[in-house]
């Protein structure tokens, strides 16, 4: 009962009113996730990436989030992994269906669904994950980390590659931090 509640109040943190219009609502957490990738790509400097870090940090203690730890610490992370696992999975969803993310050659050709699982891949892994890792360790960032690794499998299903192969040598260290946040973030799957 207590995790549908927290699911309510997650929601109402999530999609917000965009506009003076009060029937158009806009998801936030779709936005966190566009944000971050552009602000990367564009940047990619360790200011940028703690820039983003403080604007992640003030979405995730929003009051409500806040006030839902304190009363049912368990409930709330496990509400928190489905909303934000589920913007992963839209996230995703939205890269294999926009016409212009898979295509090439001035959106004359579509990609291949492994050269897309390929793009995708590169950008979840080697953008927005090592960017993610680069941030002080706290439950939104794990669960940020491991919700995109697990959306990003889900949707390219057949066409994805192990994550490895999107980390350098020379990285070795980030995919063992990568790692780690997998093997110990909780999922809930297996409560389902």
């Amino acid at each position: 009962m207590t995790s549908n509640i927290f699911q309510e109040k997650l929601q109402d943190v999530r999609y917000k009113n965009i506009g003076r219009k009060e029937d158009r609502k806009a998801d936030l957490m779709i936005g966190l996730w566009l944000e971050l990738k552009i602000s990367i790509t564009q940047s990619g400097v360790f200011r940028s990436i703690r820039k983003q870090e403080k604007k992640l940090d003030k979405f995730f203690s929003d009051p409500i989030i806040l006030e839902m730890f304190k009363e049912n610490e368990v409930e709330a992370e496990k509400a928190l992994y489905q909303e934000i696992y589920d913007s992963a999975l839209k996230y995703q969803q939205a890269c294999l269906d926009d016409r212009s993310y898979g295509s090439k050659l001035f959106n004359l050709i579509r990609m291949k669904d492994d050269e897309l699982a390929h793009k995708a891949g590169k950008e979840v892994y080697q953008i927005l994950i090592a960017a993610l890792l680069e941030m002080d360790e706290k439950i939104w960032r794990n669960q940020m980390i491991t919700a995109l690794h697990l959306a990003h499998q889900k949707t390219f299903a057949q066409n994805t590659i192990n994550p490895q192969y999107y980390f350098a040598e020379e990285e070795l260290d980030i995919l063992d931090k990568f790692n780690a946040v997998i093997q110990n973030t909780n999922t809930y799957e297996r409560a389902e």
